[in-house]
């Protein structure tokens, strides 16, 4: 997570008391389990569970400007069937992960800290 997407998260959380607490909780509560059902979805070559799964985790992330783990979580979105199992796919899965728990952790920490 850049600083700039901190400082435009602490700005939301100004703007919007309270709201924003609420939305950073049920991304850190929801996005586990989401990244959970991509990685199920992927394992069993379910590409409509695997859109489905990733779709929500982008907009969660669009939702609190995490860019970057909404661009991975788009690319996962639509991952096309025949890519399924190969290197590059699976590197994909790995990077969404750890953008992923890497932006959980920040968000934790920001909210324990009161911005």
């Amino acid at each position: 997570m850049t600083l700039q997407t901190l400082d435009q998260l602490r700005k939301l959380r100004e703007e919007l008391p309270g709201v924003m607490e609420e939305v950073i909780g049920l991304f850190i509560a929801d996005s586990p389990e989401q990244m959970r059902q991509i990685e199920a979805a992927y394992a069993q070559a379910d590409s409509d569970g695997l859109r489905q799964a990733a779709h929500y985790l982008r907009s969660g992330a669009l939702a609190l400007r995490l860019e970057w783990v909404a661009e991975q979580a788009h690319r996962v979105e639509f991952l096309a069937p025949y890519a399924f199992g190969k290197p590059a796919s699976a590197t994909l899965l790995a990077n969404l992960r750890a953008e992923l728990d890497a932006a959980v952790l920040a968000l934790r920490a920001e909210l324990n800290d009161g911005g």
